[in-house]
């Protein structure tokens, strides 16, 4: 069982006095032998990151060896050819660390299809060397036709090799997205609330990501029927990381969305979970609790979970 940090933003006042102290915990999860840490991209709040990759990037030269991860990214505000060289950029300078986990379409007010098409455009950025896309929500290039095939495809194969700089003033029918990640595709995780959503993701092989604000016996609901619905397209429980995030309180009362108690009833409580759901990782959304609360879980909690 991987264990990751996410935190509450909220509690802080600015910028200022926020990005700091995260990065300063990032630095002691990174030195304590956590496995990730997740920045939500937000605006309503005064301290929240609108960049997360652009916070991690940074968080990069910092750390050694915590993977990086790009919470709650919205379809909206993002051209998706951004987000691909955004979340490159980021696995580059962290030499393979990134990763991206996508809202829903619920959350962000749109069709689910549209994240969809996103998450589908990304990963096929990343990986073909030039291509084109169709979709009811992305094209790409912005004149492709409406016979090209839906979804990513490749140009036939020609001739030699000309790079797109030497084609001349004509616009290529596919281009190439740059830079392609440090490894060959970054995980990629969705959150799972949309029932459409839920669906496509086990299907299509993506991992599913639980919010910290959904209450546990509705997120172990969502899993489980994930679980379901990928056994039944046939993909292998080994392809996806499951990630469930919860806020808990060690040697605290626990509720819907927080699980509470001491070491021991952490460990079992989280285990039950891992039994029923299959997941992978657990992410500790960190409100204000205490800071020797971190260094109790690392040496109480996590070495029997990992055990």
């Amino acid at each position: 069982m991987r264990v990751g940090l996410s935190w509450d933003l909220d509690r802080w006042s600015s910028p200022g006095e926020a990005w700091p102290a995260l990065i300063a915990e990032i630095e002691q999860a990174d030195q304590m032998g956590f496995d990730s840490v997740w920045i939500t991209e937000g605006r309503e709040g005064a301290a929240d990151c609108s960049s997360p990759e652009l916070f991690m990037t940074y968080a990069a030269k910092r750390t050694r060896s915590v993977q990086l991860r790009i919470a709650g990214r919205r379809v909206t505000r993002h051209d998706p050819v951004r987000i691909a060289e955004q979340v490159a950029v980021l696995d580059t300078f962290s030499r393979g660390r990134a990763g991206i986990a996508f809202a829903s379409g619920g959350h962000q007010g749109v069709a689910p299809g549209h994240v969809h098409e996103v998450v589908d455009f990304v990963t096929s950025a990343w990986s073909y060397d030039e291509l084109r896309y169709r979709g009811d929500h992305v094209r790409f290039p912005a004149h492709t036709p409406d016979d090209a095939p839906r979804g990513a495809s490749a140009p036939e194969a020609r001739g030699g090799y000309t790079p797109q700089w030497d084609w001349g003033p004509i616009t290529p029918d596919f281009l190439a997205v740059t830079p392609k990640p440090y490894v060959p595709r970054p995980p990629v995780y969705v959150d799972i609330s949309d029932e459409d959503t839920l669906v496509w993701a086990a299907r299509a092989g993506f991992a599913p990501f639980v919010a910290a604000d959904v209450p546990t016996e509705d997120a172990l609901s969502r899993l489980i029927r994930y679980r379901e619905c990928a056994d039944a397209a046939g993909r292998r429980r080994s392809e996806v990381e499951a990630v469930l995030e919860r806020r808990l309180a060690l040697d605290g009362a626990g509720d819907e969305t927080t699980l509470g108690g001491t070491g021991q009833d952490l460990v079992a409580a989280i285990g039950d979970i891992r039994a029923q759901t299959g997941i992978e990782q657990i992410v500790w959304r960190r409100g204000e609790s205490a800071p020797m609360d971190l260094y109790r879980f690392a040496s109480e909690v996590q070495p029997l979970l990992q055990a």
